[in-house]
């Protein structure tokens, strides 16, 4: 029997809206683990709209950073960009379109 919260996550789209200075990170000094105190301070002032498809791929969009596309099924942990691949451009074109789509519903004016 599949759990309810699994069959939700398995059949719809999710998306993810990351504002700066939402207050969602604190900026420890000398950076973190897993990234620096410059990356850190880069992406706190970025906008991102991210969309996680049911089939298991995550698109994400930034205003001010690089784009990045990840294939949950085989890398869950997001370590492999394949945004800038070349192999993937009619599904980060679809994505990107389910985005721009629920940011209209959503009445986001955000150009990501």
């Amino acid at each position: 029997m599949v759990s309810p919260f699994r069959f939700f996550l398995f059949n719809y789209y999710v998306f993810i809206e990351w504002n700066p200075k939402s207050g969602a990170i604190r900026i420890k000094e000398g950076g973190t683990n897993l990234a620096t105190e410059k990356e850190l301070k880069r992406v706190e002032n970025e906008h991102t709209r991210a969309v996680i498809s049911p089939n298991g791929w995550k698109l994400c969009l930034s205003d001010a950073d690089k784009c990045q596309l990840f294939n949950l099924n085989k890398d869950p942990g997001e370590t492999k960009n394949l945004f800038d691949s070349g192999q993937h451009q009619d599904l980060i074109n679809r994505l990107t379109e389910r985005i721009h789509q629920w940011q209209e519903k959503a009445r986001d004016k955000v150009k990501v």
